[in-house]
């Protein structure tokens, strides 16, 4: 279940990208300098949002794919942001905690979650030996940029994103 799940997101990520070019402003890392073989692998993703996904699905004018290494030092955190549209996230070493307004969830080597994106506000703060994490963006085309900074979020307020 877990390898399907990861090779139905690499299918999208790959259909995505083959007919897109990133936008000019994000620089790329020379394919070159990343070995071959798998970034992530059966990072096990649980909880994933339907809602936005299906919005996605319905874009007439397709999807932009971003796909980041991200690392942080040991306790650093990301600032309050959101994103365009959702961002599947493996983390690869360390821990890496999730923090919305609703919860702290810790995520360990070999998990990963999906945000939702389209104005969730949240931050991720690495463990106390710091997280290496993948970040696959999956945004409406054109999107101007992958990250939009955003204000703490003063109280919870529950979304619906995982009805069908």
């Amino acid at each position: 279940m877990r390898l399907r799940s990861l090779a139905a997101a690499a299918a999208i990520v790959s259909l995505g990208g083959a007919g897109v070019a990133l936008a000019d402003h994000v620089t790329e890392v020379d394919p070159a300098t990343v070995p071959p073989g798998f970034l992530a692998a059966h990072n096990h993703v649980t909880d994933v949002p339907r809602k936005p996904l299906r919005r996605l699905a319905h874009a007439e004018a397709g999807i932009d794919a971003f796909v980041q290494h991200v690392r942080l030092t040991a306790g650093t955190p990301t600032p309050w942001h959101t994103h365009p549209g959702p961002a599947i996230v493996t983390v690869v070493r360390g821990e890496l905690t999730y923090e919305d307004a609703c919860k702290r969830v810790v995520y360990r080597q070999g998990t990963g979650f999906v945000d939702s994106g389209f104005g969730h506000v949240h931050r991720a703060i690495a463990g106390a030996t710091g997280a290496d994490f993948y970040v696959t963006y999956l945004l409406p085309h054109g999107s101007p940029n992958q990250l939009i900074p955003a204000e703490q979020p003063s109280a919870c307020q529950h979304e619906h994103e995982h009805d069908d």
